[in-house]
């Protein structure tokens, strides 16, 4: 369906959960070669963003795919709870945990579908993402810390737990003076790499509930594509 690959496509950091869904069983390593020093940072990170009520999340996307042209994306993420807004230059996604528009700006069309459960993973924010760590299903290690000018940048390398995984590594960076994710880079098995980069975070803002739905009839001549099932 391509609400899904639309999601999918909208900042790569927000699929993880389903990644690690994509484990098969295999050769494991072991969780106890987590570095330490690598959790302490997560776990400071995880708590901040814990802390957040609401997140407004500015990002620059990077798709190298082998064999094509690199594309990229930039689009604002706004989430509270469970709804969510995300918009880029050629689509918007809205999501009141009841129903999913997805508008595809390029085709003037709007796909409706049923809020699910599961689907909701698919769409995941920073702070749902700095949970990921305590799964079990990656190691992770610090492998450098270095200056940036006055700000300490550190990079933690995950690992998939399986070696089957589709994905071979990650690479997170942190700002550990503002103790903010700064990007992730994931590495895939079949040459693919995905670059995200958070270009700015705002936290605890109030939002109205009203902009987490879509009005098709506040468009003009919007094609409506209703996938529900009801």
């Amino acid at each position: 369906m391509r609400i899904k690959r639309y999601q999918f496509y909208i900042l790569f950091a927000y699929f993880l959960p389903f990644i690690s869904g994509l484990y098969s069983q295999g050769t494991m390593l072991s969780t106890r070669d987590n570095d330490p020093k690598a959790k302490s940072i997560l776990d400071k990170l995880k708590k901040q963003y814990d802390s957040y009520k609401t997140m407004e999340v500015s990002f620059e996307m990077e798709l190298e795919l082998p064999g094509k042209k690199t594309e990229l994306r930039k689009g604002i993420v706004i989430q509270d709870g469970k709804m969510y807004q995300i918009k880029m230059e050629d689509q918007e996604i809205y999501s009141d945990t009841k129903t999913v528009w997805v508008y595809l700006k390029n085709n003037n069309e709007v796909q409706i579908s049923d809020y699910e459960e599961s689907e909701s993973s698919d769409v995941m924010s920073p702070k749902q993402m700095m949970s990921l760590y305590e799964k079990g299903d990656f190691i992770y290690s610090l492998i450098e810390e270095r200056k940036v000018g006055k700000n300490v940048f550190a990079d933690i390398e995950f690992k998939p737990v399986s070696k089957k995984s589709d994905f071979t590594k990650m690479r997170l960076t942190v700002d550990k003076n503002s103790n903010k994710m700064i990007s992730l880079r994931v590495f895939s098995r079949d040459g693919s790499k995905y670059l995200l980069k958070i270009s700015d975070l705002k936290s605890n803002k109030k939002y109205d509930p009203a902009i987490f739905s879509f009005n098709p009839k506040a468009v003009t001549g919007v094609h409506i594509e209703d996938l529900r099932m009801d």
